[in-house]
């Protein structure tokens, strides 16, 4: 239970200095604000654009989904990235010799090192994602309309399940390569490669990237992809775990 606490407060202090906390609070907070802006204005947005003697365009009135919908696909990309980098960063100990001897020379299991700064990470991204989407709710009511409960709550859970599911992706992936910019890399094509699925009819019953589209599904329609981000979740840090207990020690420079 000591090394468990003094992990997470290690982590805690790496994400408070390193700024990473405060980033992504950032970029979803400026989401959140953004969101509803953007819906309420695009009518005005693509009239100026498009309004021309040859060419009109008929925009309807923003809706209350517009607002929730527009800021998650904004904070779904730059924001999942952030929390990817967070998550892979969090192993970064390992991707140096002198600190990677060190734990491994003192820690017979190093997932009661590791799981608890990948949880921290998970719990910042969530908490940051949920002030944001708060915010956003709120700017939407105001200047745009109600939104219906049920509708927050999917979007809220599905994003957050999504989250999580990416930020242990690239858990596993840093786990196996040990490098912090390839693990980086390779999480950010695979999570931009993942939605393709969607067009795979075999899978779309259950793939998580049906979380993305939260907004415009229905609250049965999710329970199987949440089911899916979760057993996803926790195979890769499981598998995370046991990867990097049976890795040797790096002694290249």
């Amino acid at each position: 239970m000591t090394l468990l606490l003094i992990s997470a407060q290690v982590e805690m202090r790496r994400l408070s200095r390193s700024g990473l906390l405060i980033g992504v609070l950032v970029v979803f907070g400026f989401f959140g604000l953004a969101g509803p802006a953007l819906a309420l204005s695009m009518p005005e947005i693509l009239k100026a654009a498009a309004g021309t003697e040859q060419l009109r365009i008929e925009a309807a009135e923003a809706t209350p989904a517009d607002g929730i919908a527009l800021f998650n696909q904004s904070a779904m990309q730059l924001g999942l990235i952030l929390a990817v980098v967070m998550a892979i960063t969090s192993l970064g100990w390992d991707a140096r010799p002198g600190s990677s001897i060190f734990y491994r020379t003192r820690v017979g299991n190093l997932a009661s090192l590791s799981v608890p700064r990948l949880a921290l990470c998970c719990l910042a991204v969530i908490s940051s994602y949920f002030v944001a989407l708060l915010l956003a709710v709120g700017l939407t009511t105001v200047f745009i309309g109600e939104l219906p409960p049920s509708l927050v709550g999917a979007v809220g859970l599905s994003s957050a399940l999504y989250l999580v599911m990416a930020m242990s992706i690239g858990f596993l992936i840093m786990a196996l390569v040990r490098r912090t910019a390839a693990a980086i890399a390779a999480t950010t094509v695979l999570m931009l490669v993942l939605p393709l699925l969607n067009s795979i009819r075999a899978f779309g019953p259950w793939v998580p990237t049906t979380l993305l589209t939260a907004s415009g599904a229905d609250f049965v329609d999710l329970a199987l992809p949440m089911l899916s981000a979760i057993a996803v979740s926790a195979v890769c840090v499981v598998v995370a775990g046991f990867a990097a207990n049976r890795q040797s020690l790096r002694r290249d420079a």
